[in-house]
């Protein structure tokens, strides 16, 4: 529901405004669904908790398993995401693990960095203003808190032309959107001191109180004298901006976006959240379209050196910018649910760097068959070939039409002629259900959880004859399928209460393919 976006928004802003900087949630819920989430689905789910405030995610559910000889066991009736250690991809859990400790550490450090405070009136909770589409006005190029009335009379203070919260946020403006079309007389005079001591307010003038117990007279004459005109009125140190947009009446009043870009489809979207270090600035970035993103992001930043930081392997790499204005500008290609951190620590010793990026051969499929071992006590063979791959739930084998676990592919294969060991060698698995680990030559390759299945293996190939071994796994679900025409003293799997039907469509399994190599050109 849209209005869960607002809620983790609100509970983030709440940590920001009182200097709390943990801000938790209940994190991946399902029902009705046992078993069917993998990472590469929960991904997008859990970038977006992160974009909007949230650094500490709370897995629901992890039900205790007491029992080895029952899985994939019990569960909290119809609620999930079923994340323990019986799960059928549990054993390659760690990477997916990893992606959420290192996002999570990165968005502790440091401060929330946002430029609005936004009001959302005096009416109604968050989730009832979103859902009845009065939540539509939030900015996208500058970072947002959402403030209540408590709050705006509690929390905030101005210094300097900003509004300070208590626990150290500071706002550029406050923007009155929600419900604050309606507004008490209290409220609209707390505004008036904010004005004069100081803060930016942007809005349209409210259209009355939502009490009866009003002066309507004094509310009348307050209202005429803070906006009483077109565009900005000042009020003693502060001012008023007349005005629905809160991005527009910034850029009249010449504050640049934090974060903003240019050459991606107009329907793009990319969030973002800021943290401001002791030593610099960290933003992190989310594309939540199904489609690759090439952009040109600009950053509120200069003075310093960017680098992306990458949360699914731990490493930072340089990247190429330039400086224009007070804008530092880096070309980023994000591919289909792709997120990363651009750091700014370094100082920069110029205005401009430029990183050459090495071109890649045409990529070449790995043909042949494949032998495949499958993980024991799951119903299916010890090991079959394929002459060519294919999902493995279209076999005609059962146990392996309804296999769920780990299977394990191997194959020789040659390095692509002209390939230097130790130059990029970069291995696609094409399609994968669910998450796949590699090895080569009996040394880990690394793992891959969503697309693009990719990865380097040039660290562990050698020129000539390599071995592979590529392990993946699936989900419960086509078991669980198979077992619901067995009879119970037939079945691989137990479950605590019911799933799936035997006629209930068999999800795609394995790995599809196609795998293919293209080396680093020399």
């Amino acid at each position: 529901r849209p209005s869960h976006v607002v809620d983790m928004r609100g509970a983030a802003s709440v940590a920001h405004i009182y200097g709390q900087n943990l801000a938790a949630a209940e994190s991946m819920t399902s029902a009705m669904a046992p078993w069917a989430h993998t990472p590469k689905y929960l991904k997008r789910i859990i970038d977006l908790e992160f974009v909007n405030g949230i650094n500490r995610p709370v897995i629901h559910t992890s039900v205790h398993q007491p029992r080895d000889d029952k899985f994939p066991g019990l569960t909290l009736f119809i609620f999930g995401q079923y994340f323990n250690r019986h799960d059928a991809w549990a054993e390659m859990a760690k990477p997916w693990v990893d992606y959420l400790s290192r996002n999570s550490y990165m968005l502790q450090q440091g401060r929330n960095a946002a430029d609005v405070d936004y009001f959302y009136g005096e009416e109604a909770p968050l989730t009832t203003l979103k859902d009845t589409k009065q939540v539509e006005d939030v900015p996208t190029k500058y970072a947002y808190d959402f403030v209540n009335t408590d709050a705006l009379f509690e929390a905030l203070s101005n210094d300097g032309g900003e509004l300070v919260a208590k626990g150290g946020a500071r706002y550029k403006a406050l923007y009155l959107g929600g419900s604050s079309h309606k507004m008490t007389l209290a409220t609209l005079k707390r505004i008036a001191t904010l004005a004069e001591g100081g803060a930016t307010i942007i809005g349209k003038a409210p259209e009355g109180s939502p009490s009866l117990l009003q002066n309507a007279a004094e509310y009348d004459a307050l209202v005429a004298k803070l906006w009483g005109g077109d565009g900005i009125v000042t009020h003693g140190k502060g001012k008023i901006i007349n005005s629905r947009s809160v991005e527009a009446a910034l850029g009249d009043l010449k504050v640049a976006p934090q974060f903003h870009y240019s050459g991606a489809k107009p329907d793009a979207a990319i969030p973002f959240v800021q943290r401001k270090l002791a030593d610099g600035e960290s933003f992190f970035l989310v594309n939540q379209k199904d489609r690759t993103e090439n952009i040109e992001a600009r950053f509120r930043v200069t003075g310093k050196q960017p680098e992306i930081w990458r949360a699914e392997t731990g490493k930072a790499e340089a990247v190429s910018y330039r400086t224009e204005g007070n804008e530092t500008i880096v070309p980023l290609t994000l591919a289909v649910d792709e997120s990363l951190h651009v750091v700014f620590r370094k100082a920069a010793v110029s205005d401009r760097l430029d990183i050459k990026i090495a071109a890649t051969s045409a990529p070449v499929k790995l043909e042949g068959a494949w032998i495949v071992s499958f993980q024991q006590g799951r119903g299916a063979p010890v090991n079959a070939t394929l002459a060519t791959l294919a999902p493995l739930n279209e076999n005609a084998d059962a146990g392996i039409k309804y296999f769920s676990g780990i299977a394990t592919y191997t194959k020789d294969f040659a390095a692509p002629k002209g390939w230097k060991a130790g130059k990029a060698l970069w291995l696609d698995l094409g399609e994968v259900s669910e998450m796949a680990e590699v090895f080569v030559n009996g040394k880990s390759a690394g793992a891959v959880w969503h697309a693009p299945y990719r990865l380097d293996i040039g660290a562990v190939a050698k020129t000539g004859k390599n071995q592979i071994e590529i392990r993946v796994a699936n989900t419960w679900i086509n078991r669980l399928i198979g077992d619901a025409g067995l009879a119970e003293d037939k079945r691989v799997t137990w479950a605590a209460g019911p799933t799936y039907g035997a006629n209930a469509k068999l999800r795609p399994s394995g790995l599809i393919g196609p795998v293919t190599l293209a080396s680093e050109s020399q």
